[in-house]
């Protein structure tokens, strides 16, 4: 069957908006691969570099209005935008990231034309593959970055052996050199995906890291307490008195609160507070890591951080990657305007240093992230190559009713296998969870739900190749690929 132009518009998109299905909360893995194939279908089949272009732009907009469908709740609901400006302002925020997937299809096309037939084959089976990730992986970090909804998220169940060899990224690049080479041969790409699943499997009886000390019981406090309230003064009382009653309860030896847990500066906490906490650490023989806010010794400059209850002011860790628009304003000369529109309780401040000293607390040293911080494979590694323990602090209330917690809890067990450590995340409203080192969910509480969960880890030391290496050798392996082809371009067919 033939489809006319503007049902191969739909059709892409269709597959597109599908693929949010193969992550989580639904994660049906192996539909990834099926709308793959049909935006690599989209362009072998295009009458043109242009047409493929428009292919691969439309199954972009599918994929990022799916996947990013989040960004209106953010904005609207608890960011006070118009219902309109949100979502224009998701829309396009989508069509930025739709030019990715079309710079991808176009570049296939062009100008990596195909001089010969087997070269023209071997462009959609390996040269597209190559161009999408190269493209995700650009996402991931031109404009400050944004990894949210990497293919290779999506394949925890069928390549997690995988991961600490060659993180996400390639993990990514190899489901989609499974779907190229399918395109060129269909045996051939089935026997490929089979051979990726198999040699996963095998590596995943490889511990690449060793257990240090014995298991440690860890206590992660859900708040729960809505965002549309959680920066209101009235009820500041209210959620001091919420979280100490939480931390009485805790039974772990390391208790961990979420991103801004107390909706204040470190400096404008009651001191009584943190004593009755340092209280609760001595009864309990514990340690406690404290999401809020901090300040400079000068005041100049504010920070998103973590700090150790029992010396908030001593090396705390202070978040590096920066959420545009909500922690900070990129380009004010341009962008300020809007801010007029928005009710941000975080604004204009400093990011931390890339690489900070893990905190040394509960027979282990523990690395802490924030927020989307756990979507960064590469910047991750840097921290937890010296630590034993990984441990994110967020607050996903700005995204409640969608699936953004489910998606991002999925990034956080990624990052788990790359390392080769437990992952620990104590959140707002959900999803609080315990990862193993091998990425697997070992507890979580429901979402929306205040409570703490109680459960255990063991501290992890040695290394795994991803950590040593991060994405740098598929990158240059993806640009070996890319001079390769335009070194046979340039080569003229001999005559018959």
């Amino acid at each position: 069957m033939v489809l006319t132009r503007p049902q191969q518009i739909l059709f892409q998109t269709i597959a597109g908006a599908l693929s949010v299905l193969a992550f989580a909360p639904v994660s049906q893995f192996w539909l990834m691969p099926v709308c793959l194939w049909v935006f690599l279908l989209g362009i072998q089949q295009a009458a043109s570099a242009r047409w493929a272009a428009l292919n691969g732009f439309a199954w972009g907009m599918g994929y990022f209005c799916a996947n990013a469908s989040w960004v209106y709740i953010s904005l609207h609901t608890h960011g006070g935008m118009p219902a309109w400006m949100a979502a224009g302002s998701t829309l396009g925020f989508a069509v930025f990231l739709a030019l990715f997937p079309m710079l991808a299809a176009f570049f296939t096309r062009k100008p990596f034309s195909a001089n010969t037939p087997r070269l023209e084959a071997l462009r959609y089976a390996i040269l597209a593959p190559t161009l999408f990730v190269i493209f995700e992986w650009v996402r991931g970090w031109i404009f400050t970055g944004f990894p949210w909804g990497s293919v290779g998220g999506s394949q925890l169940a069928t390549m997690s052996g995988l991961y600490p060899i060659i993180g996400s990224y390639g993990v990514g690049f190899l489901l989609c050199l499974a779907v190229g080479t399918f395109v060129y041969e269909k045996r051939l790409g089935l026997g490929l995906a089979f051979a990726l699943i198999s040699t996963s499997s095998l590596l995943n009886q490889i511990d690449w890291t060793q257990p240090q000390g014995a298991p440690v019981k860890v206590s992660l406090l859900q708040g729960n307490i809505p965002q549309s309230i959680k920066w209101n003064p009235a009820i500041f009382v209210d959620s001091l008195g919420n979280y100490m009653d939480l931390a009485r309860r805790a039974q772990g030896q390391l208790i961990v609160f979420p991103e801004t847990a107390i909706p204040s500066m470190l400096d404008n906490i009651p001191p009584w507070y943190l004593d009755d906490l340092r209280q609760i650490m001595r009864e309990k023989n514990a340690a406690m890591i404290l999401g809020v806010a901090t300040s400079s010794d000068d005041g100049q400059r504010h920070f998103n951080a973590a700090v150790d209850v029992a010396n908030p002011q001593q090396n705390p860790y202070a978040k590096y990657h920066l959420v545009p628009f909500g922690e900070y304003i990129p380009a004010p000369q341009v962008f300020g305007p809007i801010y007029q529109f928005l009710q941000m309780p975080l604004m204009g401040l400093s990011r931390g240093e890339a690489v900070q000293a893990p905190f040394s607390m509960a027979g282990g040293k523990i690395a802490a992230n924030i927020c989307y911080e756990d979507a960064f494979g590469n910047e991750i590694r840097r921290n937890a190559v010296n630590a034993t323990l990984l441990v994110n602090l967020t607050n996903m209330g700005w995204f409640d009713g969608s699936w953004a917690a489910e998606q991002h809890a999925e990034m956080a067990r990624a990052r788990a296998l790359e390392n080769g450590r437990y992952l620990i995340r104590a959140t707002n409203t959900g999803k609080t969870a315990i990862i193993d080192h091998k990425g697997q969910l070992i507890a979580a509480l429901p979402a929306e739900q205040r409570g703490v969960l109680e459960g255990q880890i063991t501290h992890r030391t040695g290394t795994t190749p991803y950590q040593i290496w991060g994405d740098t050798p598929i990158v240059v392996l993806w640009f070996a690929i890319l001079l390769a082809f335009l070194l046979l371009r340039g080569r003229r067919p001999e005559p018959a």
